[in-house]
């Protein structure tokens, strides 16, 4: 069976009651009145991915139809603008929700692979595209890669070598491709650290590295508010040339867990100008993120009989046929 996936966007209006939390578990519990818990990742407090793959059959509905009940039942109850992105994996229905449905002005829309490689392949710019933060996009721009089409042409060899790791997503999603379930979300765990680093090939002043702590925040950050989580501690990291002197370690306590990319770059570069040796040249940074935790964690706020049981689709499509719609990473440190 072709997996199907919905990524669902909430925009709440300013005057609505109740408190916002509030809302946020009401929607969640609308939500699972029609889709099991094990089935709904909560991306963000206005953001919900879901496998709608079983719900089909079950429903006999079609992918559409089901995007269109959700999409009533959430207005009707409460005052929210809705988006929805149909896809056959989590990146397609991303896209869905994100480019699509401004291209064609619609509040549902729907991607599969070959309808991605038509419409999204010139699309710019490529931060539009989930998981490219702004900084990766202007590193891609340099590399002469301004589209989709660009990446899917452009060595793979130059690409592991530019952004490690991270060229094996960039690829996989220029082809339309996205492993990743919603089971395999659920059941991450919150990593100890998010961290990054770089390595100069030729050593810069402290003056001269300043735009590389900002792409190494910047990507930090993103890898934050991707995942739901928020820090605490922030750790800079400074080898210096030739060892000159030793490799300096920069710890910074926020007052609070946070992922503001305001205060985390504010905070961070203010720390780095004041303490980084400004004599020495530098050849490597990097940039690590403690005291992790998630923010998020609506379901678990949620009573414990709100949650629904883990049930076989069989046995619920063969003794249940009369329900209806209308009823009710850790990236590791890189060490230097």
């Amino acid at each position: 069976m072709k997996k199907k996936y919905l990524v669902l966007q909430i925009r709440k209006e300013k005057s609505i009651l109740p408190p916002k939390t509030d809302l946020d578990n009401k929607i969640y519990q609308t939500l699972t009145d029609n889709i099991f818990y094990e089935d709904i990742y909560i991306y963000n407090k206005e953001e919900y991915f879901i496998d709608i793959t079983n719900y089909e059959e079950l429903y006999q509905k079609s992918s559409y139809q089901i995007a269109q009940q959700i999409k009533n039942n959430l207005t009707k109850k409460f005052r929210v603008s809705i988006k929805i992105g149909i896809g056959t994996n989590l990146f397609l229905a991303k896209t869905a929700c994100d480019i699509i449905t401004k291209i064609k002005k619609a509040n549902i829309t729907y991607l599969d692979e070959k309808e991605y490689i038509a419409v999204c392949s010139k699309h710019k710019p490529l931060s539009d595209f989930w998981q490219i933060s702004h900084s990766m996009m202007l590193k891609l721009n340099s590399l002469g890669i301004n589209t989709m089409e660009d990446l899917r042409n452009f060595s793979y060899k130059k690409l592991y070598e530019t952004f490690g790791y991270n060229a094996e997503y960039l690829i996989n999603h220029s082809l339309g491709i996205e492993s990743t379930t919603i089971q395999e979300l659920t059941k991450q765990k919150i990593p100890k650290t998010v961290s990054s680093c770089s390595s100069f090939k030729h050593i810069k002043t402290r003056k001269e590295s300043i735009k590389d702590l900002e792409n190494l925040l910047d990507f930090n950050i993103l890898k934050l508010k991707e995942n739901s989580l928020a820090t605490k501690t922030i750790h800079l990291y400074i080898k210096y040339a030739n060892n000159i002197i030793p490799r300096e370690i920069i710890p910074i306590k926020l007052t609070k867990h946070t992922n503001s990319y305001t205060i985390l770059m504010e905070k961070s570069l203010k720390t780095y100008k004041e303490k980084a040796n400004l004599f020495i040249p530098i050849e490597k940074l990097a940039i690590s993120f403690g005291e992790i935790i998630k923010t998020d964690d609506i379901t678990n706020q949620l009573p414990s009989s709100k949650k629904k049981k883990r049930i076989s689709f069989r046995n619920i499509f063969y003794k249940k046929k009369e329900l209806s719609l209308t009823s009710p990473n850790q990236m590791s440190f890189l060490n230097i």
